[in-house]
């Protein structure tokens, strides 16, 4: 399945590749070669827990939704739909939207610093951690990185070819993007800047296409003002609470994990961008800069600010021979100690069954029974998995919330899944006449240790109160 899947897909593009862009043959070969080592290895990984929550935004569509706008929920609801619901239709999404971006990826290093720089470009751009490994994980900022990219190739388009009905095309590629991620937001800041500095492009402020791009990208978006106006901006909140007290040891957590994921290098390249005024200082600075600062009072994820990086990538043909090198052995070297861990390290509890077996156990349940988790990732496995309604406890996750708070009475049973809590037995006690623990690890991924630190309760005639 997994050849013939792959010729389907891969084959074609590089033909169009070659064909069209003439992509260099030895850059495709690397292509194909690296994306069936993914493909070959990606029965290896089950779900983490956002693909799986993603997965169930898509069996429920809306026009936004707590976390992050809806464009990865219509992606998922489209890929299933048509390739049915299984890990390795998710993976195969993921990969393709590398490839993608790889080809806009060498389009706009190809315009800015010849086919060379691309070819360099494009091979940097895949072996970085967060796209080599990450990239085989389908999560909304893949979607946000491609369109990105693509709406930052057709600013350079625009830039090169003076061509107004562009500034069109660059709204609705910038419309997805805000689709895609509330990220893409920073992009908006980046044509402003470069326009007003730039004193060679700042006639455009005098004429219309690029107000009418901004209009087509927010009327692309609008559903998405609508959703959160019409439920009282759930996700302006729930972004909001994520910011705690100044805390230094954020700010070592994110500059190590950012030369990790992004190689040292192109890490120092990103950081020295954020003093210069040219069109990829000025596109690294405007995301780079907004999590540095939030960085002492947020815990920034590591691919959070993944297009900041996108100017030291393109043009990562410019690095000293020395930085080059050691960014591909950097590179090589996370890649290779990562799948080492995962492929043949990761801690596998020795009570675990086999995430097959998960959806007979809980149809075997008793008659009213209602199945609870208390984390949004671990919740959603429980549902790819075992096919099955979960809920969390109300108040866990505002998401959640909408979709249905479980309905309890007197009597009912609860099967609970607990993510790293120690005293939930303690804590569920006094809600039930009986409350059992399984011995048995039921679900498995390689996300955040959910195997080792998931416990199972069983909670039997139910006598009122609120789950926790």
């Amino acid at each position: 399945m997994t050849s013939s899947s792959s010729r389907v897909i891969i084959n074609p593009m590089f033909c169009t590749f070659a064909i069209c862009y003439n992509f260099n043959m030895n850059l495709a070969f690397f292509l194909v070669v690296l994306n069936l080592f993914k493909l070959l290895i990606a029965r290896f990984f089950p779900l983490i827990g956002d693909e799986a929550y993603y997965w169930l935004w898509g069996k429920h569509l809306d026009l936004s939704y707590v976390d992050h706008p809806p464009l990865i929920a219509y992606l998922y609801r489209a890929l299933t739909f048509f390739l049915g619901d299984s890990e390795l239709v998710i993976r195969l999404g993921a990969i393709t939207l590398v490839l993608l971006i790889s080809l806009f990826v060498y389009l706009t290093a190809k315009e800015l610093f010849g086919q060379k720089a691309a070819v360099r470009a494009v091979l940097v751009f895949n072996l970085l951690p967060l796209f080599f490994g990450g990239g085989m994980f389908l999560v909304p900022q893949t979607l946000l990185f491609l369109f990105w990219t693509l709406s930052f190739y057709l600013l350079v388009k625009i830039i090169k070819t003076q061509k107004c009905y562009l500034w069109y095309l660059l709204g609705v590629t910038a419309g997805l993007g805000l689709l895609s991620d509330y990220i893409m937001i920073l992009f908006f800041a980046g044509v402003g800047l470069y326009l007003l500095l730039d004193p060679k492009q700042r006639f455009w402020l005098t004429k219309k296409e690029p107000y009418l791009g901004v209009i087509i990208s927010f009327l692309i978006f609008s559903p998405v003002i609508y959703w959160n106006i019409s439920h009282h901006f759930p996700s302006l909140f729930y972004h909001g609470e994520r910011a705690k007290a100044f805390n230094f040891s954020n700010i070592l957590y994110f500059v190590l994990l950012q030369m990790v994921l992004f190689t040292p290098p192109l890490f120092l390249t990103t950081v020295a961008k954020q003093i210069k005024t040219d069109l990829l200082g000025i596109f690294s600075t405007v995301v780079f800069l907004p999590f540095a600062l939030l960085s002492p009072f947020v815990m920034i994820g590591g691919h959070w600010p993944a297009t900041a990086y996108l100017p030291s990538i393109v043009s990562s043909d410019r690095l000293k021979k020395f930085a080059f090198r050691f960014t591909l052995i950097f590179a090589l070297f996370v890649n290779t100690s990562t799948l080492t861990y995962y492929l043949f390290l990761y801690p596998t509890p020795k009570e675990i069954v086999p995430n097959s077996h998960l959806a007979e156990y809980l149809k075997n349940l008793p008659p009213k029974t209602t199945i609870v988790a208390n984390n949004l990732g671990l919740a959603a496995l429980i549902t790819f998995y075992g096919k099955t309604k979960v809920y969390m406890p109300p108040g866990k996750h505002p998401q959640y919330d909408l979709w249905g708070k479980p309905k309890l009475h007197q009597g009912d049973n609860v099967l609970y899944f607990a993510l790293a809590d120690s005293q939930m037995l303690e804590k569920l006690k006094p809600l039930f006449n009986k409350v059992t623990a399984d011995p048995h690890k039921r679900i498995f991924t390689k996300d955040a240790d959910i195997p080792n630190k998931t416990e199972i309760f069983y909670g039997e005639s139910f006598k009122g109160g609120i789950l926790p």
